[in-house]
């Protein structure tokens, strides 16, 4: 028997234990080639080690089948690409020319589901198996196609991608800077730290500049640096009239309109109290290590269906609730524990 196959073998109850809580939610993009054509799979396709086949089929953005989220990968430049329809990730296991693919359990320690996403011109750009000079390749535009591995060319058009991730509608901005991603340590419904009921928060997120402080089932600081994201700019996600909560000097609201407001934390405040202000105004910055941020520095991001943030009113962040963040699309409710847990979002 291959070692190295019976090895991923094994490797599949690692895999749930890791990413256990990270179901599949709604997806920011789809993956195109030059001809109309995207990455494409689901249960029915073709087995290769009793996983399914990756593919293409012709574009179409609201297709599941079609639709991926970015998982931080096992360093700062790799991601995993979790498929929607499957619940797993594009998976290279055998590594030579014309080799296919498939998906396979996500596990971001596994080398063959880490990938490099390398930007060319256009808004094109390879998807390099990382570590590699290998990438993934489609020579057919007809639907149920081929996938496989190719030596890495940027000449070549059949290795040349486009993401619809900046094309997803949204009305709420991320709370940081452009270009920058952040990975969700706490999502929605944690009966076990924050996020729920006996809090009022729960559809609440915390958010971590690292792509490796996950604990069990919220923030932890796997090298023991718990502000890693102190100091960092917080922008207001959209215009309003900002209002400090309570008797935590560290949270305020956002106040949208009659039915949308975002509750906002853990920063050093530079708004003041009923101050106005725009879409992409500093609000203030990351608060250092403190009780109020359980210990470890991050963003607390929260939709609220009020005008002023009412305990009862936190919602997911949704088009239906007027609260989809751009280029991220819906983050729904879903039938799990700690929704979103290790998502990672970029801002536009």
């Amino acid at each position: 028997m291959n070692f190295k196959k019976a090895q991923k073998f094994a490797a599949i109850a690692i895999a749930s234990v890791s990413l256990a809580t990270a179901q599949a939610a709604q997806a920011s993009e789809t993956f195109q080639v030059n001809g109309g054509y995207a990455l494409n799979t689901n249960n029915s396709f073709r087995l290769i080690d009793g996983n399914p086949r990756m593919s293409i089929y012709q574009h179409n953005i609201n297709d599941p089948d079609q639709q991926f989220d970015r998982l931080p990968g096992s360093s700062s430049s790799s991601v995993l690409l979790r498929h929607r329809s499957t619940g797993k990730c594009l998976n290279a296991h055998y590594l030579s020319n014309n080799s296919e693919m498939n998906v396979w359990p996500c596990n971001a320690s596994d080398p063959d589901q880490n990938w490099n996403l390398l930007s060319l011109s256009g808004g094109e750009f390879l998807i390099r198996r990382n570590g590699t000079n290998f990438c993934v390749d489609s020579p057919t535009r007809t639907n149920a196609g081929r996938v496989h591995l190719i030596t890495c060319d940027t000449n070549n058009a059949n290795q040349r991608w486009k993401s619809s991730g900046n094309s997803v509608s949204g009305n709420i901005d991320l709370p940081f800077g452009r270009g920058q991603t952040w990975y969700v340590c706490q999502g929605y419904q944690n009966s076990t730290i924050s996020h729920n009921t006996s809090t009022g928060s729960t559809y609440g997120l915390d958010l971590t500049v690292s792509n490796k402080d996950f604990g069990t089932n919220g923030c932890y600081a796997y090298d023991n640096n718990v502000n890693k994201s102190a100091n960092q700019q917080v922008l207001s996600p959209a215009s309003g009239t900002v209002y400090h909560v309570g008797r935590d000097s560290d949270l305020v609201c956002l106040s949208i309109d009659q039915n949308r407001s975002l509750l906002i934390g853990h920063i050093n405040r530079s708004v003041s109290n009923g101050q106005k202000v725009n879409a992409g105004q500093v609000l203030g910055t990351t608060l250092s290590y403190t009780l109020q941020s359980g210990k470890y520095a991050h963003i607390h991001l929260e939709g609220r269906r009020s005008s002023n943030c009412a305990v009862g009113t936190s919602v997911p962040l949704t088009a239906a609730n007027g609260l989809q963040l751009i280029g991220v699309g819906d983050l729904p409710d879903l039938p799990v524990s700690n929704d979103h847990f290790k998502r990672a979002l970029t801002r536009p």
